[in-house]
């Protein structure tokens, strides 16, 4: 796994510190992720690199996970330069997520998916009135 330069372990590390005075709480992955400006799965990818260093901790709840600064000045000890980029990736990754959203969006704002309900409700409502005028058939054979 790709380690975050030291500039992007600054940028988290403040980011941190920005919320939580502003939160009066720990903040969550998603909330560093939105102020930081870069998609929440990279963040937690470097998150999760900062944490095996030490650097920060990742405090996780039963519904949560927060993130706390545990030793900030080990980030002193991360290259500046990085290392094969994974970021691509995770780019790609999120247009796809995002597009398949939009298309379910799509799908349901269009009403074609309400208009085949109502077909499908119309029909069995239809089937259901067949059903009750037929007179059910003896058993015993005596039409």
């Amino acid at each position: 796994m790709v380690q975050p330069t030291r500039n992007e372990a600054h940028l988290l590390v403040a980011a941190i510190r920005i919320l939580e005075n502003k939160l009066e709480r720990l903040p969550l992955p998603a909330e560093v992720a939105d102020l930081v400006e870069l998609s929440e799965s990279i963040v937690r990818l470097q998150l999760n690199q900062l944490a095996d260093l030490g650097v920060v901790v990742l405090v996780e709840s039963a519904f949560e996970t927060h993130v706390e600064i545990k030793d900030y000045l080990e980030i002193e000890e991360l290259s500046t330069d990085s290392g094969p980029e994974i970021a691509e990736d995770l780019a790609a990754f999120d247009l796809k997520k995002e597009e398949e959203a939009r298309k379910m969006a799509c799908l349901f704002d269009s009403g074609d998916h309400e208009k085949k309900r109502q077909d499908r409700l119309q029909q069995m409502d239809q089937d259901l009135h067949e059903f009750k005028g037929r007179k059910p058939r003896n058993p015993f054979g005596d039409d």
